[in-house]
């Protein structure tokens, strides 16, 4: 099971060019709605799914549930539309739980 989740991980970082030797590191405590609903579709839909690994794994649920996972986008979605001030890990326990 550990090595389908790495398995995953790979994949999707290999979706993304690296440029150069670059470091990015993003805070993702510090994005807020606005910001999420501003970004590119593809940086939304990263960190989407960032979103959801990070709490499928929190609560020990190695599976994802993809129909799960676009109820729960748009819950947030429509929640980060009245709130963009807020983060989106505050969103998410607001709009999700």
């Amino acid at each position: 099971m550990r090595t389908r989740y790495v398995a995953l991980v790979v994949a999707v970082f290999g979706m993304f060019p690296i440029a150069g030797q670059a470091q990015i590191k993003v805070d993702m405590s510090r994005v807020t709605c606005g910001d999420w609903l501003g970004y590119s579709s593809e940086n939304r839909e990263f960190i989407r799914y960032w979103m959801s690994g990070y709490y499928s794994a929190a609560a020990n649920m190695p599976v994802l549930d993809v129909n799960r996972l676009q109820k729960n986008t748009a819950k947030l979605a429509a929640y980060c539309k009245k709130h963009k001030p807020d983060s989106l890990p505050t969103a998410i326990k607001k709009a999700i739980t």
